[in-house]
């Protein structure tokens, strides 16, 4: 479903280099985690997946289309896409007009962006939100509304950047109980970048380490502890 090769991209302002030689794969139907600490390049990777940075070097393949010029649209409508914080949002609109405005984007029709929210509400409630504003959301209510608004046209691939990120335990749970109904419900493949090994274990088939912009090791969650795993990802971006 998602491939790279070589992918590479600097911040020339900076002199950052964010990824160096990036290449992995993403099968259909399966559940990838990106796991690095902060700066490891991981919101570049998925910016430049969505199309939203443009690589320096590299190739990156979706659904078997090269992403270039000719394809960039058609292979953006298979895409959906949670940037950190729930950004991907109007926080000054209600949650029910940003579904529609989003999902008219995509070009759905508004009886079918209303029959493709009834399908998803049994797998995400979020009607009891529907005539507040985002802004008035807690985090993972704004999350829980972000993927949403990435399902409403069915995409093929789902990209997650940091969905844990500055949720208290009890909204933590519940996105690790939704991320796992909907890979079971819908089996959308899902990529989904985090610094938080706990969390990931509980829900993906895999892990990609990135450390310093590169892909140092790739490990199958196997009922490993958490312990176990980041022992692995401690080694591994120490070397």
């Amino acid at each position: 479903m998602l491939s790279l090769r070589s992918v590479s991209k600097t911040y020339k302002k900076e002199m950052i280099t964010a990824l160096d030689a990036v290449s992995f794969d993403v099968r259909k139907g399966e559940l990838v985690g990106l796991l690095g600490p902060n700066g490891a390049g991981k919101t570049t990777l998925v910016k430049i997946v969505s199309g939203l940075i443009i690589p320096d070097r590299g190739e990156i393949m979706i659904d078997q289309m090269v992403f270039n010029k000719e394809n960039r649209y058609k292979i953006m409508a298979k895409l959906g896409v949670v940037l950190e914080g729930a950004r991907n949002l109007y926080w000054s609109l209600p949650v029910w007009d940003n579904y529609f405005y989003f999902g008219s984007l995509k070009g759905k029709t508004n009886k079918e962006i209303k029959e493709r929210i009834e399908q998803l509400e049994a797998l995400l409630p979020t009607s009891v939100w529907k005539k507040r504003m985002v802004r008035s959301l807690s985090l993972g209510e704004k999350q829980r509304v972000a993927i949403m608004c990435a399902l409403l046209h069915s995409p093929s691939l789902l990209l997650l950047d940091e969905p844990s990120n500055g949720l208290d335990i009890e909204s933590r749970s519940i996105l690790v109980s939704l991320l796992r109904n909907l890979r079971s419900s819908l089996q959308v493949t899902t990529l989904i970048t985090s610094h938080d090994v706990d969390f990931l274990r509980r829900i993906v088939d895999r892990f990609v380490i990135i450390s310093h912009g590169k892909i140092v090791k790739e490990v199958i969650n196997d009922n490993l502890s958490t312990e176990e795993i980041e022992a692995v990802y401690l080694q591994s971006i120490s070397d």
